[in-house]
């Protein structure tokens, strides 16, 4: 107990920066949004020293390194724009989800591997942010023989990895005057600032136009596609460029959770680590549309476990999971390509993620995810005692769709491999403007944050001449910032 209580307060210390940021979902809304996004009403400057387009890793790092690591720029001075009504672009920290209580939830990316030390120092040693091992007892099978680690809660699971997103921007707003970040603003065209030398003018959905001295694309391949070859950067792009910025490619994804208030797999199995397949998942390709393919983790997904009350009859959680303790919680049963089954589900190609409760239209998924767990956990229950008839339904299904044709939060993309371009073109694709684009879709790993966070660094080392972090491990930044051209 001390243990969940040195925690809680160690989430409220920190949270206070940056929760403003937080998305909560909203039911009204089939989607998780921002406290900011809702509250506030004000208008974007006129002008910009530094604009950044989309608040996801890469952009708001870059914003953050410049106005707040280095000082380089005045917060004041920083503009930070998200077409969405959260922060994060691919990573979708979820809070406030139906029967998940104070328990988060990403169905997008949420880890980062111990040996990436720019994510890794970043979180540890500049934003000190609580961390625990992804795998259970840090048993190092994430990638290979690497721990991987996410945001901690105080019970031990992934916080959400927007956290240090949400972070850097409160510290940001914090630093500047005023409002800094700026919701539902969706870029439209980019043009040549009159007067100002290679300076350019935002132009947004809402006919507002905001003028910037460098800005800084984080958008995906599609969502820069879709501007035209009229706007920047495409418009001042030779043919290498153009070709480099249209490269990408993009896998579609789906992520599935199921919430029990009986998180089975640990109570009646002790099931803490591993892997499980449905034979249909584990074949060709074909899977069947009506019945529910499982491709998950049991170490993967947030439980809460009960371990006495206080004095006054209220409960106290464990710091930690509990091998067959009395828990609560999700369990990740669907993390591959997309498949039939759940991109069905999709309720818009604008939004990812889909909630499903009882009380859903859907809500027949509930027993056909639950009926696809209990028949390829069938033997095993039995063997422990246990009728797999007699385990309720899940209380609530959540699930991602990341699609190729997601406009602004596609799948997972990355560059098209080919003899002639490579990622120094696509981060500054426009000669003679201060126009950078730092995204996952263009950078050095695709899949992880940190291609999209070296993608940015370099811009900074490169092309607007920012020393190393004072954080960041030298032999690291040589290998991984400095080698690339």
């Amino acid at each position: 107990m001390v243990v969940a209580l040195a925690l809680l307060a160690q989430v409220a210390v920190f949270a206070d920066v940056g929760q403003r940021f937080r998305a909560q979902y909203r039911a009204d809304r089939h989607e998780a949004v921002a406290d900011a996004a809702l509250l506030s009403s004000a208008e974007a400057p006129a002008h910009c020293d530094l604009a950044v387009v989309g608040a996801g890793w890469g952009g708001v790092y870059s914003a953050w390194r410049l106005s707040i690591d280095t000082q380089t720029v005045k917060a004041d001075n920083v503009c930070v724009f998200e077409t969405n009504g959260r922060v994060g672009g691919r990573i979708y920290s979820i809070h406030g989800l139906p029967h998940f209580g104070d328990l988060a939830l990403d169905v997008g990316g949420y880890r980062f591997i111990e040996t990436d030390l720019l994510p890794a120092s970043l979180v540890w040693d500049a934003l000190k942010l609580p961390t625990g091992c992804y795998d259970w007892q840090c048993a190092g099978g994430c990638e290979g023989s690497a721990n991987c680690y996410v945001i901690q809660d105080a019970y031990g699971n992934n916080y959400g990895y927007s956290w240090p997103i949400e972070t850097m921007l409160g510290q940001i707003e914090d630093g500047g005057a005023g409002q800094q970040v700026f919701f539902g603003k969706t870029l439209t065209n980019v043009s040549a600032a009159p007067l100002l030398p290679g300076g350019v003018v935002l132009h947004f959905s809402d006919g507002s136009k905001v003028s910037a001295s460098t800005a800084i694309l984080n958008m995906p391949g599609n969502a820069i596609a879709n501007l035209g070859d009229a706007s920047l950067p495409l418009s001042g792009a030779t043919p290498l460029e153009s070709r480099t910025l249209k490269s990408v490619y993009v896998n579609s994804m789906n992520k599935v959770y199921a919430y029990y208030d009986d998180a089975w797999w640990n109570t009646k199995l002790g099931q803490m680590e591993g892997y499980f397949y449905s034979g249909s998942e584990r074949s060709s390709g074909s899977e069947n549309a009506s019945a529910a393919p499982l491709s998950g983790r049991y170490h993967d997904g947030p439980q809460k476990c009960l371990i006495g009350t206080d004095s006054a009859g209220e409960p106290i959680y464990s710091g930690s999971k509990i091998a067959g303790g009395n828990c609560s919680g999700a369990l990740e049963v669907y993390y591959s390509r997309q498949a039939p089954y759940y991109a069905k589900l999709m309720e818009t190609p604008l939004q990812p993620l889909t909630v499903i409760t009882e009380t859903s239209a859907n809500s027949v998924v509930l027993a056909e995810v639950h009926e696809a767990l209990m028949a390829y956990h069938r033997s095993s229950l039995r063997a422990k005692g246990v009728d797999p008839s007699t385990l309720p339904l899940p209380k609530a299904v959540v699930l991602s769709n990341w699609i190729q044709d997601g406009e602004f939060t596609p799948g997972i993309g990355g560059m098209t491999p080919s003899a002639d371009w490579s990622h120094k073109v696509a981060r500054a694709p426009a000669d003679g403007f201060n126009l950078y684009v730092a995204n996952q879709d263009y950078g050095y790993r695709s899949g992880w944050a940190v291609g999209s966070l070296i993608m940015a660094e370099k811009i900074l080392q490169a092309n607007i001449g920012i020393p190393k972090p004072t954080w960041l491990a030298q032999q690291w930044y040589k290998d991984n910032i400095l080698g690339h051209a």
